[in-house]
């Protein structure tokens, strides 16, 4: 097939920073693509990109280029498109870089619209890629301890962002709003009227973040696992209560109430002997793959169950706490492993979270629920810890949740995701007159691996509905609870 490519504006003849702005939003290309997936079905659609400003708030503003998708719909009376918002930030590989894993879902969601999935600035394939140029690494011989791995961090993202500088990149450009001045921009290049939006995790930031700026520009919102405009800092508190929850489900379990009468007070067991005596652990070593041993710790120990415990993988830890009470930190140990070791960080994500780290008031807050939670405050870790030393753009009036609207919205949260958790969703509904939320009883934060059979047919029914506000929800869905680790 002979390629057709479309151009508008000023494609070829403006590079340097200096060029007027009034039309960058709307320039960029379009040519026919076709994915091989991963179960070896053929898809077409059309590879396209946009150039826009890197800061629009600077009127001598460098260039970038962002890549989109689309999956074009072959329905004869189409909805408006369904824009599709990824999480992370900084995710990688982006899911525009695994087309050929998620092509077939696409094309299931493209029943009755244009499907659009657009890479965040600075990641995936867009120019440019904000990687910083080494990775990571944190000592072994010690235990990890917050106040050590704030300052590695802090080093490390200082000189990410003097590479970055160097290169005459302007950070002040990657933020959330960014992002939907970006999707706004593709939105006016494929010149559609309305469009659906559909994400999940920071993608629903993405996502809340463009219907308060654009609100006439949305038809319908699904957003699962959300994290709203003022989520990205998590509370420690709320973690804790998904932990209280946990311990309930086991105590209520006939076969591991008797191996754990209080999972919570296992817990504080074990984070109270590494806190007092550190364990030292044989691993492989990824490099070499020689063993070399790894101290582990209080903090090793809370990162880890926090970042389990939102997940999948949270029916695990009663088995895992049980084996470390019988001196087995192997789990622990690997976790710790491939935190520590070779970690590649995306300046952008950090840029991202960092400006929409909420309001002076929930850090405190966070702060002050920090000092005395069984987790402390691992979810946020010491992302955060590096806000002072970036140049980060003031978003936090578009990031208020002060506003209303009538755009149908559904919400999908997990009753097990310390994460995204269902306070987030109960949040977010108070600000639209026709939200809805759908309730997954045991689910976490990876909804899509642990009910997506009973799930997709829900989503695609709402998005493909002539009326989503009177579109039939079940009143809960129920995810499988298994405590056993195979």
């Amino acid at each position: 097939m002979k390629k057709q490519i479309i151009c508008i504006g000023f494609v070829l003849g403006c590079f340097g920073s200096g060029c007027a702005q009034q039309n960058l939003d709307q320039s960029g290309a379009l040519e026919p693509h076709t994915i091989t997936a991963d179960n070896g079905e053929t898809y077409t659609g059309e590879m396209g990109h946009i150039r826009v400003p890197e800061n629009r708030k600077n009127g001598k503003s460098a260039f970038i280029e962002l890549p989109f998708f689309r999956m074009k719909t072959k329905h004869p009376n189409p909805l408006p498109p369904i824009f599709v918002f990824e999480g992370g930030p900084g995710d990688d590989p982006s899911a525009l870089e695994r087309l050929q894993e998620f092509a077939p879902i696409l094309s299931s969601f493209a029943q009755r619209s244009d499907v659009v999935l657009v890479d965040q600035r600075g990641n995936g394939k867009s120019i440019p890629k904000l990687g910083c140029p080494i990775s990571l690494n944190l000592p072994l011989d010690l235990p990890l301890e917050k106040e050590s791995f704030m300052l590695y961090y802090r080093k490390y993202i200082a000189d990410c962002a003097t590479h970055w500088q160097e290169k005459k990149r302007d950070l002040q450009g990657y933020n959330v709003v960014a992002m939907a001045q970006d999707t706004e921009a593709v939105r006016k290049f494929l010149s559609y009227d309305k469009i659906m939006l559909f994400g999940g995790s920071f993608g629903a930031h993405h996502a809340l973040t463009y219907v308060k700026k654009y609100p006439d520009r949305v038809d319908r919102i699904l957003l699962d696992s959300p994290e709203g405009l003022q989520h990205t800092l998590k509370l420690p508190y709320e973690v804790d209560k998904v932990l209280m929850q946990l311990s309930a489900l086991v105590e209520k379990d006939s076969l591991w109430s008797k191996k754990i009468p209080s999972f919570v007070g296992l817990v504080k067991e074990v984070l109270q002997a590494l806190e007092k005596s550190p364990v030292t652990v044989e691993v492989t070593y990824p490099e070499t793959q020689k063993p070399v041993n790894i101290v582990l710790g209080k903090y090793d120990l809370q990162l880890a169950t926090g970042m389990t415990l939102g997940r999948i993988g949270y029916r695990e830890l009663p088995q895992h706490y049980l084996n470390m009470q019988s001196g087995d930190y192997s789990w622990l140990a690997n976790y710790a492993l491939y935190f520590r070791y070779n970690q590649s960080v995306n300046l952008m994500a950090v840029l991202t979270d960092c400006t929409s780290g909420g309001t002076l008031e929930r850090r405190a807050l966070v702060s002050e629920q920090a000092k005395d939670a069984i987790l402390g405050d691992v979810l946020n870790n010491v992302i955060f810890e590096v806000s002072d030393q970036l140049p980060l753009q003031d978003v936090s009036a578009e990031l208020e949740p002060n506003f209303k609207s009538r755009v149908p919205l559904l919400l999908i949260c997990g009753s097990q995701d310390a994460r995204t958790p269902l306070r987030n969703a109960r949040e977010i509904m108070a600000n639209f007159e026709q939200g809805r939320l759908l309730t997954i009883k045991y689910g976490s934060h990876d909804l899509y691996r642990e009910v997506l059979d009973t799930l997709a047919p829900i989503m695609m029914g709402y998005l493909s509905a002539d009326d989503p506000v009177t579109y039939p929800l079940p009143k809960e869905l129920e995810a499988p609870l298994d405590f056993g680790v195979d």
